[in-house]
């Protein structure tokens, strides 16, 4: 354990490395400007706290507001001379050090200095004070940490006003989105306490490695429950052993008879994936990163300084070409899990949605995993690949069965199957069937091969001699096999559909009719 004067040295050592650099930023004052600025609304000042407390592997954290003061504690990993280091520079914390964190301090850790001139920190190991942005004191330990690290932010920055600072992180506190959790490694509990009007909690509840809840609490009433299905792979093609992770999440909803989620239960009778404005995350949600997806992203993305979007950059790439694999390889979960569904495909990108361009690459690969894997869902109930599928009328697959089709049109590598049918056209559930291989094998096709095989006059097969007269045995066989109530729906069938524009005339040499 260091001694008083141990501490003494690390802190006087850490200032003395940050004079000249104090001294610059005195004199370039524009420096500091771009600093305050950096962030588009000030609860980015909270995710940079959030951010500290993730990087130390904390698993809870909790803010107090007061009039004069906003304090943080997390109970994570305590401050080495690194982090020392780190939290006084600009532009440079101590993630070279260590590809797990998100990047902890640097330029982000100064936004607190739109709010404060001093902050102060007090951690197991080491206590000080920051002033000029960069420079460190010692401050005396308190006995009172219980293992934890305190930061206090007292509202001193002449250009915000303590009211104003109050308001904003009040705000950003009270607006903290359940999703704020959902793609984080450690931190899952995030507590807050506003003056005397009482506080709040965000909770993640791992149910199962997939299943992720975030519950929202407002002075010990749940305000919200958000549940998701998360699909997590760790980052390939990094030198060093990493923790980072590129991750999916789709947005579960209660079926309409299911008010409270019950863990023994299959997840499938409970719950179906819905639709949401897709959020990209760099751990926490870039607010100006637009994928045009209906489910979420998260990746250790390189973000633009501000953290609202994401760069544009080689380094990210891989991540982007990743995610793609993951969001194609997560179908055989869902599938898996029953929640591969007509509505499901609500939530995949179609054909006709924009996309910007770096993002196109996971509609490809869903496209790609949807048309050649058992995944797409058929009329019969289960799972097939688009490749094997054909698109018909409902009253056409009522007609025929997966057997008839077998014989109709039957592939030579495999038999073709009825696929799923949207209830409504021009839904993205519609959009989507129609963006992938699925053949359409409708009633004009069904006639054509119903007169064919079934006509008095001459006919063409594909062998010698090629032209024959007759009806075809085999599919008058199959035709006879068929019982009354059969042909009888097919008679309704054909009236239906064609007689209104004299399309029954071109049965008129055709041996249809049951004796």
């Amino acid at each position: 354990m260091s001694t008083a004067k141990d501490k003494q040295l690390v802190i006087n050592r850490v200032r003395e490395e940050r004079v000249d650099l104090a001294k610059v930023l005195k004199k370039h004052t524009g420096i500091r400007r771009i600093v305050e600025e950096l962030y588009p609304d000030s609860a980015h000042f909270i995710f940079e706290l959030l951010q500290n407390a993730e990087d130390t592997e904390a698993t809870e954290v909790g803010f107090e507001l007061r009039s004069d003061c906003l304090s943080f504690e997390h109970n994570g990993r305590p401050f080495s001379e690194a982090d020392i280091l780190g939290i006084t520079d600009v532009g440079e914390g101590t993630k070279f050090d260590d590809v797990d964190t998100i990047g902890r301090f640097g330029v982000g850790f100064k936004a607190v200095f739109a709010y404060t001139e001093s902050p102060r920190i007090w951690s197991p190991t080491y206590s000080f004070e920051i002033k000029e942005l960069v420079l460190p004191s010692l401050l005396s330990d308190r006995s009172d940490l219980q293992g934890k690290t305190r930061f206090e932010f007292p509202f001193n920055n002449p250009k915000k006003p303590r009211e104003i600072a109050y308001k904003e992180v009040e705000g950003g506190l009270r607006d903290l989105a359940e999703t704020t959790l959902l793609f984080l490694n450690h931190l899952h509990s995030i507590s807050w306490k506003i003056g005397d009007s009482g506080g709040g909690t965000v909770l993640r509840i791992e149910h199962t490695e997939n299943h992720i809840e975030v519950l929202k609490e407002t002075n010990g009433e749940t305000t919200a429950s958000s549940h998701f299905l998360r699909f997590t792979q760790p980052v390939e093609g990094l030198t060093r052993e990493t923790k980072h992770k590129v991750a999916t999440a789709f947005a579960l909803e209660f079926l309409p008879d299911v008010k409270a989620f019950d863990p023994p239960a299959p997840i499938a009778k409970q719950m179906k994936i819905v639709p949401v404005p897709g959020q990209v995350a760099v751990f926490f949600p870039a607010e100006k990163e637009t994928s045009g997806l209906r489910f979420h992203l998260h990746a250790p993305f390189v973000p633009e300084l501000s953290r609202a979007s994401i760069k544009e950059t080689p380094a990210n790439e891989p991540l982007f070409e990743q995610l793609a694999g993951l969001a194609a390889a997560s179908l055989h979960e869902v599938r898996d899990h029953g929640l591969l569904t007509l509505d499901f495909l609500s939530v995949l990108p179609n054909k006709q949605d924009s996309i910007p361009a770096r993002y196109q690459a996971i509609r490809t690969a869903i496209f790609d995993e949807m048309n050649n894997e058992a995944l797409t869902p058929t009329h019969g109930k289960s799972h097939a690949p688009a490749k094997r599928l054909l698109q018909a009328r409902a009253s056409l697959k009522s007609l025929l069965s997966e057997k008839d089709l077998e014989f109709l049109v039957g592939d030579a590598d495999a038999p073709l199957i009825w696929s799923v049918g949207a209830t409504q056209k021009n839904t993205n559930a519609d959009r989507f069937l129609e963006s992938l291989e699925i053949q359409e094998w409708g009633l004009e096709e069904f006639v054509d091969l119903l007169t064919d095989r079934t006509s008095h006059g001459q006919r063409y097969v594909p062998h010698p001699p090629y032209w024959v007269s007759g009806p075809d045995g085999e599919f008058m066989k199959w035709l006879s096999s068929k019982p009354n109530d059969w042909h009888q729906q097919l008679y309704a069938l054909l009236y239906s559909e064609l007689a209104s524009e004299g399309g029954l005339y071109q049965f008129r040499n055709s041996k249809i009719v049951r004796a």
